[in-house]
């Protein structure tokens, strides 16, 4: 399902004078500094959601992000909006499982087997939202540039953090990053290229950061108006960051307690 973000305007952003891009500090360099292998950050993300004029406030998305050699390799997350207990997703470059606590009585799974794995491509990434991402130095360094005010923060991660906000617009993203698609996989171009995302990024004397919000807007391009739909769909999402450097080592699920999806459908 696509997530999709609330447009907040400059005008929501707390005044201030613009920051120069040359004194904004780095943090694109101390995240790409920790993506080595065998260590990780842990995370928790929360979205709101603003689908037919009403918000709606998901639970958590909690677990650890892997990393590489300069990237994202691998992701262990729990949804809690998904089943009783939430629903677990490993992630491990094109390949995720799924931890089938309740399976369906439609599709039940074969004696001793737990979890279903699925060729999908996984979200290998740090992002707030759709579109800041923390894990592209570019991206990242394009955001940071749109910088227009910074103060003093709460603490983080037992970190004490400097709160950096801006906004930045589509066409802006898109620069940087030539593969980014709104709503049902659309260009940012025409209308939507003035389409804006503002962010916040609470920042660590150590560079790395250790909240991201953002909240942005994209389009429906399954409108239907004789049906009431929405012309775009809002949401806001806030992810929190910790233990940057953590030892991680995601790894499969034992075959034995595994089922690929082709088999089932067979």
């Amino acid at each position: 399902m696509t997530m999709l973000v609330l447009l907040v305007t400059a005008s929501t952003v707390t005044a201030g004078p613009a920051v120069r891009a040359d004194a904004v500090t780095d943090p694109a360099g101390a995240i790409q500094r920790r993506l080595v292998p065998g260590h990780g950050v842990r995370i928790v993300q929360r979205t709101k959601a603003n689908w037919f004029g009403s918000w709606s406030t998901h639970k958590p998305v909690r677990g650890v992000v892997g990393f590489g050699k300069g990237k994202i390799v691998a992701t262990d997350l729990t949804n809690y909006n998904l089943g009783r207990a939430g629903i677990r997703n490993i992630c491990i470059g094109k390949r995720g499982y799924q931890l089938e606590a309740r399976p369906d009585a439609d599709r039940p799974l074969p004696p001793g087997k737990r979890w279903v794995t699925y060729e999908w491509p996984c979200r290998l990434d740090l992002k707030s939202g759709h579109h800041l991402s923390l894990s592209d130095p570019a991206t990242l360094r394009a955001v940071l540039a749109t910088t227009t005010s910074r103060r003093p923060a709460g603490m983080y991660d037992g970190v004490r953090t400097t709160v950096h906000e801006g906004v930045i617009t589509f066409a802006q993203l898109h620069k940087v990053n030539p593969d980014m698609r709104i709503g049902a996989r659309s260009r940012p171009t025409g209308e939507y290229a003035s389409w804006k995302v503002s962010w916040r990024l609470w920042i660590g004397p150590d560079q790395l950061v250790r909240r991201a919000w953002s909240a942005w807007r994209d389009p429906n391009d399954s409108l239907d108006r004789s049906a009431g739909e929405p012309p775009y769909y809002s949401f806001v999402e806030d992810l929190r960051l910790s233990d940057w450097g953590m030892k991680v080592d995601i790894q499969p699920p034992p075959a034995d307690e595994t089922v690929s999806s082709e088999e089932l459908d067979d």
